[in-house]
């Protein structure tokens, strides 16, 4: 039996995983720069995480980056099962919901493929992501792709975070002098133990970022949820339409039955 006959329950800590999380997860260990969920609807992230998974589960040579339409997509789904039919790995892809870029659907199975990732287990430090997708169409172009494409989708992109500079941690003479010439007044400010005006408005003013940072981050929250909203007010004004219809077919049907037995 493979390890990839283990299910993955709907209660998975994954499962509750916003965007950020899961786009930083995906960014991270497949070196790539997304900024929408929408743009995993290819299936190509979805096939590189299986092959670091799975080596060699996924041919990453027919693997398509840089595809546009439902039949190139359709062509990377089927790797991509192909690969956990391999495996043994009992999830369905709901390739025709996934194609469609809906914010929802591209959602819900990237979660579910934190939970299978975090389920496994699997630690790979001399894993090249670059080198392993290198061969695929459009490998070598992928984050120009990504960042062309991220325009097309309703949602809005991901908040880029402040990379970690990787300079050493050097003070250059300008910063120590800066500190050097401070110390003496903060050390008086400190004895006093009065706050001098400018410290307030320094902690006024780190409020206000403080505050319109998750501003910000509510508004994002909240736009993804009217999305989601939209989409299920959507699907349920079709499923209420199929009701209302069958629920007519049946009057009619039974209006006829009556008069079929009344003639008169």
């Amino acid at each position: 039996m493979s390890s990839g006959d283990a299910a993955v329950g709907m209660m998975d800590a994954a499962y509750f995983l916003g965007r950020r999380e899961l786009l930083d997860f995906f960014n991270e260990l497949l070196n790539l720069n997304l900024t929408k969920i929408e743009q995993t609807a290819s299936g190509a992230v979805a096939c590189q995480l299986t092959d670091y998974i799975f080596p060699g589960s996924i041919p990453m040579s027919r693997l398509n980056w840089e595809a546009k339409s439902d039949y190139e997509f359709i062509q990377n789904y089927k790797l991509l099962q192909n690969a956990f039919n391999k495996h043994h790995v009992q999830r369905h892809v709901d390739v025709d919901r996934l194609i469609r870029a809906k914010y929802q659907d591209n959602l819900e199975f990237c979660q579910w493929l934190k939970a299978f990732f975090d389920q496994q287990g699997v630690y790979r430090p001399d894993y090249d992501p670059v080198a392993a997708r290198a061969k695929g169409r459009g490998a070598k172009q992928v984050s120009q792709f990504l960042d062309k494409t991220a325009s097309k989708h309703n949602s809005k992109p991901l908040p880029s975070r402040p990379r970690a500079s990787t300079r050493p941690t050097t003070t250059s003479s300008s910063t120590a002098a800066r500190t050097t010439s401070s110390r003496p007044v903060k050390e008086k400010e400190n004895k006093r133990g009065n706050p001098t005006r400018n410290d307030i408005k320094t902690d006024a003013i780190i409020a206000d970022a403080n505050l319109m940072k998750k501003n910000t981050e509510l508004k994002a929250k909240l736009a993804e949820m009217e999305l989601a909203l939209g989409d299920v007010e959507k699907e349920r004004d079709f499923y209420f339409e199929k009701l209302r219809d069958v629920e007519v077919m049946l009057q009619v049907h039974q209006e006829k039955g009556e008069a079929d037995k009344n003639p008169d």
